[in-house]
């Protein structure tokens, strides 16, 4: 015993001393020292409650690697209150009832989450039987006591059976789960509510079953249901009986019994939302085969629409995600719309906060007032959640209106001029633009615009405090743009990553690849406004800003250079080479200009609102708090912004960080980031947004759950059409600044491997042969060889993470959070995962994806899967994960990752469509601008920018949901040591395929 608590005193931190203390104790209650006891006694169990307290806020790994002290902690816990109880009932102390009823209250609140281990809490569970027995027989022995105080015992006996049945269901530990159950007969006279869990939990357990065991099980469930007798239960307990003999007959086939079943459960008690649930799947799948049949679709909206009202918003989400896709089903005569806005109105507005951009997006495509109200309602509760996105909406309507009426004018086309859609727009909508005000003629509005503007007219009415405030923070942020150096640069640097695609492209012929024609109008338009900006909107600001750098002598000579440089006219100035070596020389001068400019500024000096407000000016909330619900206790609201602004070089660009300090003391950083992409900036929320709601299912099941399977996803939140709010952690940082820093240390320039591929390739065609798979293998050989060795990011970690501890940590979280990127990038589709995307956070191991999109086919609209390698796990990573690390836990929790989004309950398919609608929808308009040349221009352009033929997107949206559920299904399948995993894995590591990358992905890092 001494050598055990010798090894516990060494190994454990002196921030858990207090756990010493506790299993000492506890040591000493094995032993069964009475004296020994007494000495330590005091210490054990006050550590022990610090214990029970504290485990669940330990950081993650260090609460797994101390599991066994914690759970002597709870025994311990558990056989001092058995103590008590047994003490106070012997003896009749005057408090001994109300003691044992705390301490069984205690108990019942004291339950294995789905990551607990049932062996630990089966033991558990048998030790409180036994006490509970002993209240039930005590009670029952004493004939002057009321028999509820029996009854307690008894209640509490079949509960703690009925959870560890219904935590052995979620471990798929079906035989456990019903064996458990089964226990229940051994109570006597077993109250009425505990019966019907027990119930309810066995049909549970044969419908999960059945998913991989076949129809047999779901017979028996039923046999069970329709073997019971109801006279004994409750309405509401009835109606879920019949709602789950619904659900069983339709997976039966037996459709005309099942509907006849869900209409009598929403008879019995028509707020059951379980019941309401269970018939809206039943209806809409009828529907999706025959959408022709308006009347079920109107009846399954109607269905879901119900269940949403009476629940917690995590289990509305699914049935708010069909509601939205089935409006691309909806008639000439609207019926579906109608139905939306005749029964949405006792749906809470907390549980369309996830859906705000999806609810944008059909504002902007369907007539009518009916998701005008919805968000108008919305708005009402949730000011902020609502305007910052309309805002931006709103906005971006603007630009692209005015576009439409710029092209239109230049080529001169004899077309009517768009009518105003509603003259109430006055420049009020307008006037929302931070800088917007610089215009020849008013804009006349389409119908999306003027209901944009109604929306945000409504809400200033409401809530005029707020939004005033809102609209004062995000005037401020015109003094956090770049200057014009740091908006060159990043234009620079945007161009130079077209100018890698393009090459790529055209690797069969390096010498001879010229610049396409919209690499060079966006050269050109760099070159024409240097310095100047190419921003959309000119307010005055901007204006003051360009005049201030036209007269600086150093610009002057600067944007002579500039120019002179990128003459088009001159001799072999088109070759596309060429343009990068010009590219990344005016990127190295400019990044040397940026690092001698101030690093910080005082927030005082030019944003005198930002620096005046405190939580008196307004009660506003921390921006992106309201991207995903939680209760309204948890809002953390701005109390002031801190004087100092940081300049940060983050996401290929020159960001502010901003520290904004909550009321609840804490303080978040948050980056200003400048983006020139309209719709790009919307498809990466978009994916964001699909992270966000797949973590809610990862936390559900056990695998994922004891793992710490958790996208890292930072709130992202537009605060105009080129401007966002991000998330940040000043501890992170980018693989590619990692590679770049060990660059310099090494002597090495950061871009020569990406030279030397393509003089390698030009050499080889020079002799006018085609680079072979063996001159890529060789020019990714010569690189590891020379610039970039295996082990640079490994030794990155080694020097920044000097404690060994902290190293296996760090080296373990990385692991597990590569896992998760490389199944979200396989199965979703996404973009490449290039070195500069991928953030490693320091002081945690978490990794954060910035600018992930759907990867779609340009010109198909399709999904597009064709990659040489599946996901990133490049050599230097792979040497820091290592071989076990590969092979062992991320493997296993990629397959873990699988299964659980696999699983038919959570439906994640209805949560796919609704957001891959919207990224289909963008596609779909972009390919018919692209087709006609203007901005979706013509006579049908003052109502609605374009029609959209809602069945090619329905079909698209099916084929790729369709796409991803059998990438995902095929990770899920694991027989052996194979594995679809294994393969992918195989296949991401292989220098075949990672020779055949383009070298801008950096494949040899």
């Amino acid at each position: 015993m001494k050598d055990a608590l010798a090894e516990v005193e060494y190994n454990c931190p002196k921030e858990l001393a207090w756990l010493v203390n506790l299993y000492r104790g506890y040591l000493c209650i094995c032993a069964g020292g009475e004296q020994q006891l007494s000495g330590v006694e005091r210490h054990a169990e006050a550590a022990a409650a610090q214990c029970l307290r504290e485990w669940r806020r330990l950081p993650r790994l260090v609460a797994h690697a101390h599991l066994p002290l914690l759970r002597a902690a709870q025994q311990l816990m558990e056989l001092s209150e058995a103590a008590q109880i047994h003490t106070g009932l012997l003896h009749s102390r005057p408090t001994s009832l109300h003691d044992m009823k705390a301490i069984v209250k205690t108990w019942r609140n004291r339950l294995p989450v789905v990551a607990d281990p049932l062996s630990h809490w089966g033991a558990i569970f048998t030790w409180r039987q036994h006490h509970y027995q002993f209240i039930a027989s005590h009670y029952d022995s004493q004939t002057d006591h009321a028999s509820n105080h029996s009854m307690l015992g008894v209640h509490a006996s079949a509960q703690a059976i009925i959870h560890f049945a219904k935590i052995a269901r979620k471990h798929n530990l079906s035989g456990v789960c019903l064996d458990s159950l089964h226990r229940i007969y051994t109570i006597p006279s077993v109250p009425i509510v505990d019966c019907f869990q027990k119930i309810r939990q066995q049909v549970k357990c044969h419908i999960q079953m059945s998913w991989t065991e076949g129809k047999d099980e779901l017979q028996e469930g039923l046999d069970m249901i329709e073997s019971t007798n109801f006279k004994y239960f409750t309405k509401e307990m009835t109606a879920e009986f019949y709602a789950f003999k619904g659900l069983l007959l339709a997976q039966l086939g037996r459709s005309e019994d099942a509907n006849k079943a869900f209409a009598a459960a929403v008879q019995l008690h028509d707020t059951l939302v379980k019941a309401w649930a269970l018939w809206g799947d039943y209806l809409e799948q009828i529907f999706i085969r025959d959408p022709r049949q308006t009347q079920v679709g109107v009846s399954a909206m109607t269905c879901f629409l119900h269940a949403c009202r009476h629940q917690n918003e995590s289990k509305s989400r699914k049935y708010c995600a069909k509601v939205l896709w089935m409006l691309s089903f909806d008639d000439e005569k609207n019926s579906l719309a109608d139905a939306l806005d005749k029964y949405s109105v006792g749906v809470p507005p907390v549980q369309w906060l996830p859906w705000i951009p999806q609810l944008l997006a059909c504002l902007v495509q369907y007539d009518g007032n009916v998701i005008l109200n919805l968000l108008s309602h919305v708005g009402r509760l949730y000011p902020q959640a609502v305007y910052f996105p309309i805002r931006t909406l709103y906005l971006t309507l603007k630009i692209e209106q005015r576009e439409r009426h710029k092209s239109a004018e230049n080529l001169a086309a004899n077309q009517p001029t768009t009518t105003t859609a509603n003259t109430g727009v006055k420049t009020e909508g307008a006037s929302t633009s931070s800088g917007s005000g610089g215009e020849a003629g008013p804009i006349k509005a389409t119908l999306p615009m003027w209901r944009c503007s109604k929306i945000m007219q409504l809400q200033r009415e409401i809530h005029p405090t707020v939004l005033s405030s809102l609209e004062g923070i995000v005037d401020q942020m015109v003094w956090f743009r770049e200057n014009w150096y740091e908006e060159v640069l990043r234009q620079l640097r945007a161009g130079l990553a077209k100018c890698h695609v393009v090459a790529f492209h055209h690797r069969a012929a390096v010498a001879v690849a010229t610049v396409t024609p919209h690499t060079l109008n966006f050269i050109k338009k760099v070159v024409s406004t240097f310095g100047i900006g190419i921003g959309i909107t000119a307010s005055e600001s901007l204006a003051r800003r360009a005049q201030a750098t036209v007269q600086d002598p150093v610009f002057h000579r600067m944007k002579t250079q500039f120019t002179a440089d990128f003459d088009f006219t001159q001799p072999n100035a088109m070759k596309l080479q060429n343009l990068i070596q010009k590219l990344r020389k005016w990127v190295k001068i400019l990044e040397a200009k940026t690092k001698v400019l101030p690093k910080s500024f005082l927030i005082e000096e030019k944003c005198r609102f930002l620096s005046n407000f405190s939580l008196k000016t307004a009660e506003v909330e921390l921006p992106g708090e309201f991207l995903l619900p939680k209760h309204t206790h948890y809002h953390v609201r701005i109390a002031r912004f801190m004087p100092r602004v940081e300049i940060v070089q983050k996401h290929n660009t020159s960001a502010r960080r901003l520290y904004i300090r909550g009321h609840n003391g804490k303080i978040y950083p948050y980056l200003v980031v400048n983006d020139s992409g309209l719709g790009d900036a919307r498809r990466e929320e978009r994916v964001l947004q699909l992270l966000r709601m797949l973590n809610h299912y990862l936390g559900k099941q056990k695998e994922t759950s004891r793992r710490f399977l958790h996208f890292t996803v930072p709130r992202v939140v537009s605060v105009s059409p080129q401007m966002r709010l991000v998330e940040d952690n000043p501890s992170s940082i980018s693989l590619l600044d990692i590679y770049r820093t060990e660059c310099a240390n090494r002597g090495v320039e950061y871009d020569a491997p990406v030279a030397r591929y393509y003089e390698r390739l030009a050499a080889v065609q020079a002799r006018g042969s085609q680079a072979s798979h063996q001159v890529l293998r060789d020019i990714l050989r010569e690189v590891q060889a020379t610039m970039v060795p295996r082990g640079l990011v490994r030794e990155w970690a080694a020097r920044t993470f000097s404690s060994p501890t902290d190293y296996w940590t760090f080296r373990k979280m990385v692991t597990l959070q590569l896992s998760l990127a490389a199944c979200a990038e396989y199965v979703l589709h996404l973009t490449r995962l290039n070195p500069d995307m991928l953030y490693v956070h320091h002081d945690s191991g978490l990794l954060n994806v910035a600018y992930f999109k759907f990867d779609v086919d340009d010109t198909t609209g399709e999904l597009d899967g064709n990659r040489p390698v599946p996901f990133r796990l490049t050599p230097n990573i792979s040497e820091l994960v290592t071989h076990i690390g590969i092979t062992g836990p991320l493997t296993a929790s990629v397959i873990a990752v699988a299964r659980c989004l696999v699983t038919p309950n959570f439906k994640i398919q209805s949560i796919l469509r609704t957001i891959l609608r919207d990224e289909m929808v963008t596609g779909y308009r972009k390919r018919l601008e692209d087709k006609s040349g203007l901005p979706t221009a013509g006579t049908s352009a003052e109502n609605k920018p374009m029609e959209i033929d809602n069945e090619t997107i329905i079909n698209m949206v099916t084929k790729a949901v369709t796409v991803i559920m059998n990438r995902l299904n095929s990770l899920a399948l694991f027989d052996g040591p194979d594995s679809k995993v294994a393969t992918l894995v195989t296949a991401a590591n292989s220098h075949d395929n990672l020779c055949r990358m383009d070298p801008a992905w950096h494949p040899w890092l």
